[in-house]
């Protein structure tokens, strides 16, 4: 069963894993995002939750797919096991 602490934690892993492949800093994705830089640390550190109208804009922000990053908060098991289906 997945709980919303496991969500926070899958939220903030993804949200700085994305931010670090895109080579942002933290001041950048809130200027880009305009909002506050503290608030993306939240993000990162699972203090807040983003809001599903932020994921959307943080997966235009780092030219996902739509829904990308919602699949990898929502089932982070399948992409932590490199042999799952999802990540070939």
């Amino acid at each position: 069963m997945t709980t919303d602490k496991d969500v926070a934690k899958s939220a903030s892993a993804t949200i700085l894993k994305y931010r670090k492949l895109e080579g942002l800093s933290q001041v950048q994705v809130a200027g880009l995002l305009d909002i506050s830089q503290p608030l993306v640390s939240s993000w990162e550190c699972g203090r807040v939750m983003p809001s599903i109208k932020d994921v959307r804009r943080l997966e235009e922000l780092f030219n996902t797919e739509p829904g990308e990053m919602f699949y990898q908060i929502a089932y982070p098991q399948q992409f932590a096991n490199p042999n799952s289906e999802l990540n070939k």
